[in-house]
């Protein structure tokens, strides 16, 4: 029997398909099972991802040698993923970051895997889409990495693992022709680096998860190379999922790190001497947030400078102000409420003063000072009864309470 076999060069073909057989009569017969087109001309893209990220890094070393800046600078200054620089609204970090790299071994080994993982995949979805699958899929990556990995990071295996997933979907589309290009391999490549992600420090690994996620993801919302395929609504759905997932993704980024960063820019704000502005940012912080005992101590210090500056200068009412609004984000701490006794005193407000001051001694217990206070201030209140109780609380605690035991001796005869 004569016949030939005609082949596009744009098939994987070999032993894997027949395209098609023409025999004497003319007549083709179907194909025993579906071919695929591939791109079959030079892979530039991926060749042109590899420069990007080697001038990125000559350029990002080279920058920082001529300003002496350590490796955290350049990679801050050049577009590492910063979580609470990002939550702030420099979302393009999330872009940038997978352009960086930390160091050299970093940068070889990226770029290996771009090199080896690159062409397959342009090749099996083309040039266009295989734009579109490494930067979504980088990008995802990133967003993973900035939702649940706290520290700053940076590097191209968010892309290269979206890369992967890509072919995962592949594998779900060919299978058969997947298992004899790859084998079992490139399952065992995925789940061992996954792994060891999980038990080596300092592998941002929700970064390679989010890649590898938004690999499959965006390749469903894409197809092969060529590949027709009428399920519009279906891929309408997808791309629609992944807008969903950035956009939720962000929001929830925005108040997961609202606490650092209230927390940093009032800190900030307090170095400046600026407290107002301290109190601020303190103001924009939830309930929960201030609870937190890291807020806690930062808010406290800011706070309580705030109130010894208006003592100094004479702005009792404005130090009472701060300390009422102290009190009301830590109604508990019986600390303010002593200090708020004290600019009560100063104020000849001897009621509210006594009510601090009996409230802080009750719920600290043995301090002599603050009953010595609330003593005299019921004395001020004209409540010489009370006035001797709680000076000899006071002496209790402390026998040799000098000052306690001679206000004691002056009111014993007036009770």
């Amino acid at each position: 029997m004569d016949h030939e076999w005609r082949r596009d060069p744009e098939v994987i073909e070999g032993e894997y398909e027949i395209i098609e057989e023409r025999y004497d009569d003319d007549r083709y017969t179907r194909p025993r099972r579906p071919f695929i087109q591939i791109d079959d001309s030079t892979p530039y893209v991926t060749y042109i991802l590899l420069a990007i990220n080697i001038i990125v890094w000559l350029l990002m070393s080279f920058t920082g040698l001529i300003m002496r800046w350590n490796q955290s600078l350049q990679l801050l200054y050049f577009g590492a993923k910063v979580n609470e620089l990002v939550a702030q609204g420099e979302y393009w970090r999330l872009f940038t970051a997978m352009f960086l790299h930390i160091g050299i071994l970093h940068l070889f080994f990226n770029s290996y895997a771009l090199y080896l993982y690159g062409p397959i995949v342009e090749r099996l979805f083309g040039k266009i889409k295989f734009i579109i699958l490494y930067i979504v899929s980088g990008l995802i990556g990133s967003l993973l990495s900035y939702l649940f990995s706290p520290n700053p990071s940076a590097g191209a295996s968010g892309a290269i693992f979206g890369l992967m997933g890509s072919l995962l979907y592949f594998r779900r589309e060919e299978r058969g022709l997947f298992q004899r290009i790859f084998g079992p391999g490139l399952m065992m490549i995925i789940f061992i680096n996954l792994v060891y992600g999980f038990i080596q420090p300092g592998i941002d690994n929700w970064g390679h998860i989010g890649g590898l996620l938004g690999g499959f993801i965006t390749a469903n919302g894409l197809g092969l190379y060529r590949r027709r395929n009428k399920q519009y609504g279906k891929k309408i759905l997808i791309w629609l999922l992944i807008i969903l997932i950035f956009a939720l993704g962000l929001v929830f980024g925005e108040i997961k790190y609202s606490k650092a960063i209230y927390l940093n820019q009032a800190y900030n704000a307090a170095q400046r001497g600026d407290l107002d502005a301290a109190k601020s940012h303190i103001g924009n912080l939830s309930k929960r947030d201030r609870n937190n005992p890291e807020a806690k101590r930062i808010i406290e210090a800011v706070y309580i400078e705030d109130i010894n500056s208006k003592l100094r200068q004479g702005q009792l009412h404005d130090a009472l102000e701060s300390i009422n609004t102290l009190i009301g984000y830590y109604p508990k701490d019986a600390n303010y409420y002593y200090y708020r006794g004290q600019i009560y005193e100063t104020l000849e407000d001897y009621e509210k003063a006594l009510d601090d001051y009996v409230y802080a001694a009750e719920t600290t217990k043995n301090v002599a000072e603050i009953w010595f206070r609330a003593g005299r201030a019921a004395y001020n209140c004209g409540n010489v009864v009370d006035a001797k109780k709680y000076m000899e609380e006071a002496l209790k605690i402390n026998p040799n309470y000098r000052e306690a035991k001679e206000f004691l001796d002056s009111i014993t005869d007036m009770v």
